[in-house]
């Protein structure tokens, strides 16, 4: 669809951006529960002129909660899905062909605990990037939590939790609470021919 009407797409994009920050930040909030493609239109020209870095064929679906717009870039054919949560506190970088599937959260900072004289929810965050590279797939109710990074070509299981500790190499599936590596994901084309011959 986007790639089809690219340059009114531009435009729009071009004629948003004339608008102050806080009013592009209030109308982002004002159309995020509203589903249909015009909505999905307009919040992709609001995310195009609040973040560093926004690709084209972008697709945030609706109720998609975004904090930190300015510490937040996306390549190019990516999807985030309906009830994603992105604080990007600390930074979030996503590359190209990424899918992140509905209610997955991303988040770019911990809580402290050091100053016991304070209330945990009172200590200092610390934030710290996560990095999305390019030809991932998220599956649903993922949380990825500071400090991970995620290599290119990897699928993570619905439900897991992505952590700063995991090394994953390129080509993986992970999966589980913490996740970790479940397997190597066979080569383009391999995966249908096995599951057509059983």
């Amino acid at each position: 669809m986007f790639y089809r009407y690219k340059i009114p797409i531009m435009w729009l994009c071009r004629i948003i951006g004339i608008l102050p920050r806080p009013i592009l930040r209030w109308l982002y909030r004002l159309i995020q529960p509203i589903p249909g493609v015009l909505p999905v239109l307009l919040r992709y020209a609001l995310i195009k002129n609040l973040c560093p870095k926004v690709g084209d064929n972008v697709y945030v679906g609706n109720d998609v909660t975004i904090h930190f717009f300015d510490r937040l870039s996306i390549g190019n054919n990516v999807s985030i899905h309906t009830q994603c949560y992105l604080d990007a506190n600390g930074s979030i970088h996503i590359g190209s062909d990424v899918s992140i599937a509905h209610a997955s959260s991303l988040v770019a900072f911990d809580h402290s605990w050091g100053d016991p004289s304070t209330p945990i929810r009172k200590n200092p965050l610390v934030p710290a990037p996560i990095t999305i590279e390019s030809d991932v797939w998220i599956g649903a109710g993922v949380r990825i939590l500071a400090g991970a990074s995620l290599p290119s070509r990897t699928v993570v299981a619905a439900g897991a939790v992505v952590s700063r500790t995991l090394a994953a190499p390129p080509g993986s599936l992970l999966g589980g609470v913490p996740a970790r590596v479940l397997r190597e994901l066979a080569p383009a084309g391999e995966e249908l021919g096995d599951s057509a011959a059983a």
